[in-house]
């Protein structure tokens, strides 16, 4: 028997897309609520009458102890109301395979998240420890909560099951509340927990959130000072040896810290430290990105340029942040060949990142932009790789802009190369030319 078990609090929003993908899936739903004022309750016996009530003290871990105990299934999945499973047939599929493995062996859990919401938005993906015996394992801490085995004895396979997390992809107002929420515990048991580093971390990691950088990044520094860092063997912290994309998370973020602070300098030496280690966290995409950013901002493209084709050696399949060994990187190296001033290395990047990710919405502002900064019309292959929609849409917008701002040799030459790229956006773009001709001040 497989369980499925969340903890909930005014869930509404997300929950029932949640409780929906896992028909079929899951033997049985173990709700636990901590406290819900909306209809968060009304929603889950729609779909399990396994609905049980649990006094919120400030412990994330105590909660989801709490849920493993009231689950009949010897196998349990947890999963947050804010997620959803991707490919329920193949997951229960999956699922059930793995109930044949050791039970000392926690199931990895591919973690699709949606970070930030509008241009900000970044695709972040985790392996997570999510599928397990309940009866061999539990929970430990306050918050960012991690599974720990009863007897010591634990090791990880991967399950092939995907979620969907969409809890990150907050507002501003939205993302400052979560984040001071976490701030509070974290700061508690860092306090009780000064030698954890894994605590510290994620203290960084929710100041870095809402923008408080120095903050973030004395985090994040103390975390570093936690860890036994002796070679050759892998870096330890307070719990054993830390986890691959732990130690790529927390040395670029910092660097990102440092570089929003403007101190670049100490983002070259941090990142420089590392890869001359060369520990497993710098054996991803999102490394050599991170230092490719760097470099870039102290106007070093010949540097910039080797770390982010470095970064596309690694490949979409070897990236935490979506991009970084794909579409992000591709971007900036069209960056970097305009500011050389070769303008066919550009397009070309431009259309490296486009066949990644066809909709990226940064490359196709810049490619439209270029266009009318040069009065020279985008390359056919390049367009042909673009997301038509998506090109439109960015096009018109652009058209709107320069209008706006007075650029009008820009936004006539835009108008007049519609006409020889698409019907539908020409008659898009004559639309938005009538609107201005109407304007008083036009």
């Amino acid at each position: 028997m497989i369980s499925a078990v969340l903890i909930v609090k005014n869930e509404e929003e997300h929950l029932a897309a949640c409780l929906e993908s896992l028909r079929g899936v899951m033997d049985e739903i173990v709700v636990v609520d901590t406290g819900s004022s909306d209809g968060t309750v009304d929603i889950t016996r729609r779909y399990t009458d396994r609905v049980l009530e649990f006094a919120w003290r400030d412990d994330f871990a105590a909660a989801r102890n709490f849920a493993l105990e009231q689950a009949r299934g010897e196998w349990v999945l947890t999963i947050d109301a804010d997620e959803r499973v991707l490919d329920p047939a193949a997951a229960r599929a999956a699922l059930v395979a793995f109930c044949q493995n050791d039970p000392h062996i926690v199931g990895l859990v591919e973690i699709l998240n949606i970070t930030g919401s509008g241009d900000t938005a970044q695709e972040v993906v985790d392996e997570t420890e999510r599928f397990f015996r309940r009866d061999f394992f539990r929970y430990h801490g306050a918050i960012h909560e991690q599974l720990v085995s009863r007897n010591g004895e634990m090791a990880t396979a991967p399950t092939g099951v995907r979620l969907l997390h969409l809890g990150y992809a907050l507002d501003a107002g939205q993302a400052e509340a979560k984040a001071a929420r976490n701030i509070r515990l974290l700061n508690r048991e860092a306090a009780a927990h000064p030698e954890d580093e894994y605590v510290h971390y994620q203290r960084g990691k929710s100041y870095f959130s809402i923008q408080r950088y120095n903050e973030a990044a004395s985090a994040l520094e103390t975390a570093l000072a936690a860890i036994d860092w002796r070679r050759p063997a892998r870096p330890r912290g307070a719990h054993g040896p830390l986890a691959r994309k732990v130690l790529t998370d927390l040395v670029t973020t910092l660097a990102y810290c440092y570089a929003n602070t403007e101190r670049l300098a100490d983002a070259r030496a941090l990142l420089q430290e590392h890869a001359e280690w060369g520990h497993p966290g710098t054996a991803r995409a999102d490394f050599p990105h991170a230092q490719g950013y760097v470099e870039l901002m102290l106007g070093n493209l010949q540097a910039a340029r080797a770390a982010y084709e470095a970064s596309l050696e690694f490949g979409p399949g070897q990236e935490d942040v979506r991009g970084t060994g794909s579409f992000a990187s591709a971007y900036h190296l069209g960056l970097i060949a305009e500011a050389e001033g070769n303008l066919v290395a550009a397009w070309n990047a431009y259309g490296q990142s486009l066949a990644f990710k066809p909709d990226y919405l940064v490359t196709l502002r810049r490619m439209v932009d270029l266009a009318a900064e040069r009065q020279v019309a985008p390359p056919a292959a390049l367009l042909a790789t673009a997301e038509r929609a998506a090109f439109q849409d960015v096009y018109v917008d652009r058209l709107r802009r320069y209008l706006e701002n007075a650029m009008l040799a820009e936004a006539g030459f835009l108008a007049k190369t519609a006409a020889k790229l698409d019907p539908i956006l020409l008659e898009r773009c004559r639309r938005v030319l009538q609107e201005f001709a109407g304007r008083p001040e036009s």
